[in-house]
């Protein structure tokens, strides 16, 4: 009778600790519910009641930022936007609760477009997250969380830098400063042949100040490397024609070589280097 009633002792507790440990993974799925609203609803408040006072946030490429760094650079991109959000979607798959300390992951979904052309196609990236949780005086905060992207598509990338790459010298043809101070970074340098570095500020000026005339830009043997998802080496060979501030006619040939970056779901221009061709 003894060993029975120990049994069914047992028994009860295991049904409850289940049942328990079932509750707090229910508070864990709603919490990343709510976090995934509060993303897109740019709720400053829910970060600052929820993220632990120790908390930080890591990515796959080493970078980590803590709770006052994460509040600050949220409130910053609610009231100086650089993308707009069209979807957030995070799937939890796993959620393991240990006493006062659960850890969930899953994946995630984004999908935006740069401010800069809202009527283009929607840029979507993927991942992976961990979180890890710590109830206190009967709350779950946020204690850590750690992310990675997955690999975007390197023959979509190329072939985006690649035409973008022909546009920019169609750019300098036209003149067209509007366009070339869209498509360069703000840390833009420049090296030239014989070694002088020109800023973003510099370029601009140049070509608005351009005494010559810049017929056609013919552009071979252009090739693009990819290096990760956020940036690319583009080199080409061009052969500019057109004629001096005094009417005469040049024909040059150049070699270059292009540091794209991609910033805020749009390709950027950060560095460039040209030497002239001897023929």
């Amino acid at each position: 009778m003894k060993k029975l009633t120990t049994i069914f002792l047992l028994t009860i507790i295991a049904a409850m600790t289940a049942f328990a440990q079932s509750n707090d993974e229910k508070e864990i799925l709603k919490f990343i519910a709510d976090y995934d609203q509060a993303y897109l609803n740019q709720e400053i408040g829910f970060l600052e009641a929820n993220l632990a006072d120790e908390y930080t946030i890591s990515n796959a490429y080493g970078s980590i930022k803590n709770r006052v760094q994460t509040i600050e650079e949220a409130r910053k991109e609610k009231n100086a936007p650089t993308e707009k959000t069209l979807s957030f979607k995070s799937v939890t798959d796993s959620v393991r609760v240990i006493g006062n300390t659960a850890i969930a992951s899953g994946s995630w979904t984004w999908s935006g477009v740069p401010l800069t052309d809202l009527q283009g196609d929607p840029h979507t990236d993927k991942g992976r997250y961990t979180l890890i949780f710590e109830k206190r005086r009967g709350k779950w905060l946020l204690v850590a969380e750690h992310f990675s992207e997955a690999p975007h598509d390197k023959k979509t990338m190329e072939a985006q830098v690649l035409k973008l790459g022909l546009e920019y010298n169609q750019m300098i043809v036209r003149g067209d400063t509007a366009a070339i101070e869209k498509i360069l970074a703000d840390d833009y340098l420049y090296t030239t042949d014989d070694g002088k570095i020109v800023n973003k500020t510099e370029e601009l000026a140049h070509y608005k100040n351009l005494k010559s005339k810049i017929e056609s830009i013919e552009t071979t043997d252009q090739k693009v490397r990819v290096l990760g998802n956020n940036s690319a080496v583009e080199t080409a060979l061009i052969r500019i024609r057109g004629t001096d501030a005094n009417g005469k006619p040049f024909d040059e040939t150049e070699r270059y070589t292009t540091t794209w970056v991609w910033r805020n779901l749009r390709w950027q221009i950060i560095a460039d280097h040209t030497s002239a061709v001897k023929k």
